[in-house]
């Protein structure tokens, strides 16, 4: 049989700058497919969620339970392309497969950018009122890098030349047929790592952790706000030259208490009134949306735990419903041993207190629930329920209700969670958004509480 069955070559050419221009193109787009397929696989949930996103916009709810899958099977597509532009692994056929992917999201991504201000212009000129909702982030490399709609555009019509140099340059790469091993084996191998990590990191948590409440970060700067300071404003108008002269109540206060001052701000100014003036910015919280309320005080009590000296553990119930004995099992026992030896541990949930107590009540918890919304909760954990471990203000640990550790793991890895702690402080020194350095709550005791 001839040896072109199984193989085609290009007959050789001279490496000019054509030769470097083809391979550098088809180099760059392989490694950048592979890393926003690599940064997003790590935590498929995360970009699952987005999907949802994009279906609720569009008005698609029905496609809605489709996500996950969606989410994975994009994710294998992309990394499967950069892998085989990577390695030359049958260019002319995935060059057709990178030029459909990047047209479909450079259209998605115009739509996203542009789509509103063409609805606003045809209002303007129709006299109607469309209304048109799109995603703010496109989710293209995850909680890694976040880009405007504007910038995803652009980006991938930068990102575009290459994949049309690719494309146009694609009968001139050498190609092999797919029966040998060194084109279908690294596929398989790439299909395999992608699929055994969406699977890990949707059954534990991603390995690399993006988001504000990944292990290491001074979350209490995320969660700390601080309300503007006003002060009143005192207006004097010059009797002379009409000139006005503001004075704040803490200068006004020593104007009174100067005789001369005072005289002369009696015979030589009128009053004219007075002005709330903004005298310090308030700082909102970055995560405005997570709460520890309190159901019977209404209040929220994150900072007595976030801001607090000491271990704590949070566990998250995201919905208590879905959640049966064997996944709390776990957490149950660390809880109990940590009332046992005087650790705070409390549980957060987007549940209603009913469901709540039903959870109390089949499963025997006593450890305090409190409550916030739903969409800060995926944040903070993928899983449905988990834990996580804070001290002094940082984020230590977090696990899937699979990976809880016991008490006595929790006692052994204590000496490398200070070590830990030290490295983070030194990284991120513990200070607030009003460039105060963090003061820690005291736990109070049994007596005190």
């Amino acid at each position: 049989m001839s040896s072109r069955a199984y193989s085609r070559y290009v007959p050789k050419e001279r490496k000019n700058a054509s030769y470097y221009i083809r391979h550098f193109c088809r180099l760059f787009i392989g490694a950048l497919f592979v890393f926003s397929a690599y940064v997003k696989g790590v935590d498929p949930f995360g970009f699952a969620l987005k999907i949802e996103e994009y279906f609720l916009s569009f008005g698609t709810q029905f496609m809605v339970p489709l996500s996950m899958p969606i989410a994975c099977g994009m994710l294998m597509v992309e990394f499967l392309i950069g892998v085989a532009m990577l390695l030359n692994i049958q260019p002319r056929f995935f060059s057709w497969v990178l030029l459909l992917f990047m047209l479909f999201f450079l259209l998605l991504t115009f739509y996203l950018a542009y789509g509103p201000a063409i609805v606003r212009g045809i209002n303007r000129w129709t006299g109607s009122s469309y209304r048109l909702s799109v995603p703010g982030d496109c989710g293209c490399f995850g909680d890694f890098i976040k880009l405007t709609n504007t910038q995803t555009f652009w980006k991938n019509v930068i990102f575009m030349l290459p994949t049309l140099v690719v494309f146009a340059q694609r009968k001139r790469f050498k190609t092999q047929s797919f029966q040998y091993i060194t084109n279908w084996g690294p596929l398989v191998l790439a299909a395999g790592f992608m699929l055994f990590m969406e699977i890990h990191c949707l059954r534990h948590e991603p390995w690399h952790d993006f988001r504000p409440w990944k292990k290491g970060h001074f979350i209490a700067a995320e969660t700390y706000s601080e309300a503007p300071q006003m002060d009143y404003v005192f207006q004097y108008r010059n009797n002379a030259d009409g000139s006005l002269r503001e004075l704040t109540m803490d200068e006004l206060t020593a104007v009174s208490e100067d005789s001369l001052s005072n005289a002369d701000l009696e015979e030589n100014y009128t009053y004219a009134g007075r002005q709330e003036k903004l005298v310090k910015p308030g700082v909102d919280a970055r995560l405005t949306d997570f709460t520890l309320m309190d159901a019977e005080t209404k209040e929220d009590v994150k900072w007595e735990v976030i801001e607090a000296a000491g271990y704590h553990f949070i566990a998250i119930f995201r919905d208590v419903k879905k959640i049966s004995l064997e996944k709390i099992i776990k957490i149950n026992h660390l809880a109990a041993d940590c009332e046992r030896n005087g650790v705070p541990f409390v549980a957060v949930t987007a549940s209603f207190p009913d469901d709540v107590a039903l959870l109390r009540n089949q499963t025997g918890v006593t450890y305090p629930f409190y409550y916030s919304d739903a969409t800060p909760l995926k944040t903070a954990l993928r899983n449905n329920a988990g834990v996580i471990l804070l001290k002094d203000g940082y984020v230590l640990d977090k696990w899937s209700f699979r990976d809880v550790p016991s008490w006595e793991k929790f006692l052994s890895m204590q000496e490398g969670y200070e070590l830990d702690l030290e490295n983070y402080m030194r990284k991120e020194p513990p200070v607030l958004p009003n460039g105060k350095r963090l003061q820690l709550r005291e736990t109070p005791t049994e007596e005190e509480q």
